[in-house]
């Protein structure tokens, strides 16, 4: 019997012992969870994410033309959601990249591919490079903006919704290839660069490469600068895709005051080997001007005012963007009159009111499927900032 009574109270010793070695075993260690966004920017000095969201309301009193992205006659669109994640520190390695959605994204990444108008995706991918900087040496490889003219994609930037006609009908918009800027000054930074032409992100068959040079500066807070000229064979413009195309831009803006500044914008283009209006192959020319005034009533109200004249020489700027000569008319002289308000009740949030009047010698509007010379738009559009 005492052998059973032992028995019995080392066996209830060893299950008490077991039980309570289960019930004070560590438990498994956790999965580590993943960094928070805050954490990973603060761990990176240097790296930020940045965007913005822009929707608009427009309304013609005509089927639009030549316009960028005003396509529609009347109603809303969301143009673009934009996202930038960027590393570029001054010393050593970096990079950028930029994705924008929306219907804006849409016409970009038309134009980017050839021929034209093959892809219905409402993405795009905007910047995409890397860089390198050492000191006042800079070099990118990848897909990056233009250096040409005074406007940007971006709409939080710009004082007017729509676009002038100088940003989408003479000028480029991104480039992918190659670029160098060494920074002599403050008052000089001289660029150059090798790409595949004007927004193309690969080259059309058979054409060369287009080169580009610039030189940028803000001499003093009174006055900045910038000149870009770009030269290669392009499809753009009509006549042979290998025709030469050529465009020299300046821009130059003046702060008069803290609250009044002017920018000055010159475009001066040539397409070699295209077919012109008269039905001969030659060189066409159009030279275009835009003139910006913005008005800072307060820290909440500005006041932008832009003014257009676009010399068609030989009706290749008219063409190229959409518009439709008439029989016998051989060139053309386009001209637009933008005033814009802008309401910023917060740093990050931007509403746009604007109203505008396109004009051309030739009557190359439609209204009420008449033919006109005018093209009259109001539009309205907030953009939210990130």
């Amino acid at each position: 019997m005492k052998k059973i009574l032992l028995a019995a109270c080392i066996a209830a010793a060893y299950g008490y012992t077991g039980f309570a070695s289960a019930q004070t075993a560590p438990a498994a260690p956790a999965a580590p969870a993943a960094p928070s966004l805050g954490a990973v920017l603060a761990a990176t000095p240097g790296l930020s994410i940045t965007g913005y969201v822009a929707s608009t309301y427009t309304h013609f009193d005509t089927t639009p033309a030549l316009r960028a992205f005003d396509t529609s006659q009347n109603g809303f669109k969301l143009n673009q959601a934009a996202v930038t994640l960027a590393y570029l520190p001054t010393s050593g390695a970096g990079a950028e990249v930029t994705a924008i959605a929306g219907s804006d994204a849409k016409i970009l990444r038309q134009g980017e591919t050839y021929p034209f108008n093959t892809t219905a995706s409402q993405f795009d991918l905007n910047n995409a490079f890397v860089q390198y900087a050492t000191g006042p040496l800079t070099v990118m490889a990848g897909k990056f903006s233009t250096l040409a003219g005074a406007e940007v994609l971006n709409p939080a930037v710009d004082n007017e919704i729509s676009r002038s006609l100088l940003f989408w009908d003479m000028e480029p918009g991104t480039h992918t290839g190659v670029r160098a800027a060494y920074a002599v000054s403050g008052a000089l930074t001289l660029t150059a660069g090798v790409n595949n032409g004007w927004n193309f992100t690969s080259s059309p068959a058979g054409t060369a490469k287009t080169i580009e040079l610039g030189a940028s500066g803000s001499p003093n807070k009174m006055f900045s600068y910038s000149g870009a000229y770009y030269r290669g064979q392009s499809p753009l413009y009509g006549g042979s895709t290998t025709g030469v195309l050529q465009l020299l831009d300046l821009v130059g803006t003046i702060n008069a005051t803290d609250s009044l500044s002017f920018v000055g914008n010159v475009d001066i283009l040539s397409k070699d080997n295209t077919l012109l209006p008269d039905g001969t192959t030659g060189t066409g020319k159009a030279n275009g001007l835009a003139l910006y005034a913005n008005y800072a009533i307060n820290p909440q109200f500005m006041l932008s005012a832009r003014g257009e004249y676009i010399d068609d020489k030989n009706g290749i700027v008219t063409t190229n963007a959409g518009g439709v000569l008439p029989a016998g008319v051989l060139s053309n002289k386009l001209k637009e009159l933008t005033l814009a308000l802008n309401y910023t009740p917060m740093s990050n949030f931007k509403l746009t009111a604007e109203i505008r009047q396109d004009k051309s010698d030739a009557a190359v509007f439609t209204k009420n499927g008449a033919s006109t010379t005018k093209q009259t738009s109001l539009e309205l559009q907030g953009v939210y900032s990130f």
